[in-house]
């Protein structure tokens, strides 16, 4: 990675090109509420990395899908940024402190029925991560420049519905990263593509 590309990743970058951090709920629709951490991270080589959570495979809802560490709202005090905060230190065991919160990304709608908001967030390069087992199966690091290349994803039917519209898939290994973990993924990308404001 070059300085130049470094400089771009930065915090500060990140941030112009972000939305602020959710801090309300939006309510249209009656939709349960949901947020999600995205977790960047500068490892101690330089690469930039996205974290994500391999569901386990015997989950009663998404088994063995590939997402962002996240969840439903607890309690009417608790805004989106704390829920994605809270989520990820119960998943991954990385505690809310440890998180420089950068931004947030439109919310999206999920086919469960909540209404996913979006925060972004950077996390230490030596951060402990201490993984659920009641759900979490493993965690995954995926270089943002490799997710970002041209031949990283493909359109292919949702899983187990070989009928409807193509989705965004990226394979990782026996493992596919595909549905709304997907769509926020490059919802990211597609702000990182953005010119930085003057």
């Amino acid at each position: 990675m070059t300085g130049r590309a470094a400089e771009w990743w930065s915090a500060t970058r990140l941030r112009a090109v972000l939305d602020p951090p959710p801090r309300t709920w939006d309510h249209r629709d009656g939709l349960r509420d949901a947020a999600v951490l995205i977790p960047w991270r500068r490892t101690a080589e330089g690469r930039d990395e996205l974290l994500y959570t391999l569901r386990r495979h015997d989950l009663p809802h998404h088994p063995g899908q590939i997402s962002f560490p996240g969840g439903a709202r607890e309690g009417q005090l608790e805004d989106p940024v704390a829920t994605a905060l809270r989520e990820t230190w119960e998943e991954v065991g990385i505690r809310p402190e440890q998180v420089e919160v950068l931004g947030g990304l439109p919310p999206r709608l999920s086919v469960a029925g909540f209404r996913v908001h979006v925060v972004v967030g950077r996390i230490p390069a030596d951060a402990e991560l201490v993984p659920d087992p009641g759900e979490v199966e493993r965690v995954l690091h995926l270089d943002v420049q490799r997710l970002r290349a041209p031949d990283a994803w493909e359109d292919l039917p949702p899983h187990g519905s070989p009928g409807r519209r193509p989705t965004p898939h990226h394979r990782i290994g026996r493992d596919v990263l595909w549905g709304l973990t997907a769509i926020l993924t490059l919802d990211l990308f597609e702000r990182l593509d953005r010119p930085p404001p003057e």
